[in-house]
């Protein structure tokens, strides 16, 4: 399967975890992610390892994608390819951003959004091109967070552990033929999302809401619980000792190096 979401909140990503958790996907996520978070120290290791597609500006890196697509397929690969198809989250205090999106919009006679930037069409008409056959669905995403008091956040990581009341999703599911057999299936998606996000300021939630389920639910639990432990576990050593966090921010600083070393192997 497959995930398209407007970026919204810095902590999209662990709703879509919760998602992908609630469909038997857990550990099956690959992420387009910027290239430049192949460099950060430990985790951008464990990111190429478990199958994040980097991508960087430009047509010139085209290719790349679709040969990492391809050897995702050749090699029978179960995954939830997760696509952000603005390339960059939506703030309204970036006006750059939203003056890029505007400009681009023009030009391809698209609506002037307030709620998303304007879609970037090529990443996703790859994904879909190269695992048409080996994806099954689409799974189309727009997340609203809910304040304590009632207002509507793009919450960062602590104002979502401190400030989010209610998390709101509305999701719609599609085959891969049916977004082959229509080439503007995405433009009308982000139509579709900058219309949910406007109705939801003014009332508080997504239309037409299915049952309501708690996308915690205590498999979930069951399933991160061992993890959760493993990793507390590891980490115990930096509150106890000052040797280990010397270690630690050794390790930190020699990384990036020895990534920046082996590049011409995992580029």
């Amino acid at each position: 399967s497959s995930g398209i979401n407007a970026e919204y909140g810095v902590s999209d990503w662990v709703i879509i975890d919760s998602f992908a958790m609630r469909l038997g996907n857990a550990g099956y996520i690959h992420f387009f992610a910027k290239n430049a978070l192949k460099y950060v120290p430990l985790f951008g290791i464990y990111w190429h390892q478990h199958g994040l597609i980097f991508v960087k500006r430009g047509n010139n890196n085209l290719e790349n994608i679709r040969k990492q697509l391809k050897d995702k397929k050749k090699n029978n690969i179960p995954m939830m390819m997760t696509l952000f198809p603005e390339g960059t989250r939506f703030n309204p205090d970036n006006q750059p951003a939203i003056d890029k999106s505007h400009a681009y919009a023009r030009s391809i006679d698209f609506p002037q959004c307030t709620k998303v930037l304007t879609p970037r069409i090529t990443g996703a008409n790859i994904f879909v091109e190269e695992l048409g056959d080996h994806l099954k669905k689409i799974f189309d995403l727009t997340i609203a967070y809910e304040s304590t008091n009632g207002e509507m956040l793009r919450p960062d990581t602590l104002e979502f552990l401190d400030k989010v009341k209610t998390v709101h999703v509305h999701f719609k599911q599609k085959t891969i033929n049916e977004a082959l057999e229509n080439e503007g299936w995405l433009f009308d998606s982000f139509k579709d999302k900058e219309q949910m996000l406007v109705e939801f300021e003014k009332t508080g939630s997504f239309p037409s809401p299915a049952e309501t389920n708690n996308i915690y639910s205590w498999s979930v639990y069951k399933e991160t619980l061992l993890p959760i432990l493993y990793t507390l576990l590891l980490c115990s050593p930096l509150a106890f000792s000052k040797r280990a966090r010397t270690a630690w921010l050794q390790t930190v600083l020699v990384v990036p190096v020895l990534q920046l070393l082996a590049k011409p192997i995992w580029k």
